[in-house]
């Protein structure tokens, strides 16, 4: 089994029998602030506050937050270059899209993506198994653009991040709402935690949740 646990912003785990996966670990932007967390790898997709902490995980711990190839035991890691886009005309700078293979499924992170990457790059992630995408807009792509990503790499499982909620300080940023609308038939799961085998998840043909934060 596969379990994907999200924390809220773009702070997922990725759990399987043999390994532990951390994601964007953020500091205190509102949301409940995980305590006594392990990990085996923990991965940053670039260094913004919010996506970086990593002393909210107990060590040790590979450490991963440049681009390049990694394996760590049966686990491969590849951070690729991306663009965090603009806000008000100035330049984010840049990000990086995670791709991990982990018991023969491939999950992709998409970071602070900014904007739609480039063929090359698309030619590299295309038919994901797992997509987390952020949605939110301003400092990251909007619901239009996750949608059109969506459709261009069609990945089966999409977990949609990066979107305001109450708790959340990082207020500019939109809320899931025009997402949703996008898709009318996305599940909303009463849970931060979703659990699917890797056989299961190789015959989905396409199911978009929405998970809880963490509480």
């Amino acid at each position: 089994m596969i379990k994907f646990r999200y924390f809220g912003h773009a702070m997922w785990g990725i759990s399987t029998e043999s390994c532990n996966i951390i994601l964007d670990p953020f500091t205190d932007i509102g949301y409940p602030m995980p305590i006594d967390l392990k990990a085996d790898i923990v991965i940053s997709s670039h260094e913004h506050f919010d996506h970086n902490n990593f002393k909210l995980i107990t060590p040790p711990f590979k450490k991963i937050s440049q681009i390049g190839k990694y394996q760590v035991d049966d686990v491969k890691v590849k951070l690729i270059e991306a663009s965090h886009g603009k806000l008000d005309g100035k330049n984010l700078g840049d990000t990086y899209i995670c791709l991990v293979q982990i018991d023969g499924v491939s999950i992709l992170h998409c970071g602070d993506l900014g904007e739609i990457p480039s063929d090359n790059v698309l030619k590299e992630i295309r038919d994901v198994d797992v997509l987390f995408v952020p949605v939110g807009g301003k400092y990251t792509i909007d619901a239009e653009r996750a949608k059109e990503l969506i459709e261009l790499i069609n990945p089966k499982v999409i977990f949609p991040m990066h979107y305001r909620v109450e708790c959340s300080k990082v207020d500019i940023i939109d809320t899931i709402d025009p997402f949703l609308a996008l898709y009318p038939n996305t599940e909303k799961i009463n849970s931060n935690v979703f659990e699917i085998s890797a056989d299961a998840l190789k015959n989905v043909e396409r199911r978009i949740l929405v998970l809880k934060h963490e509480a």
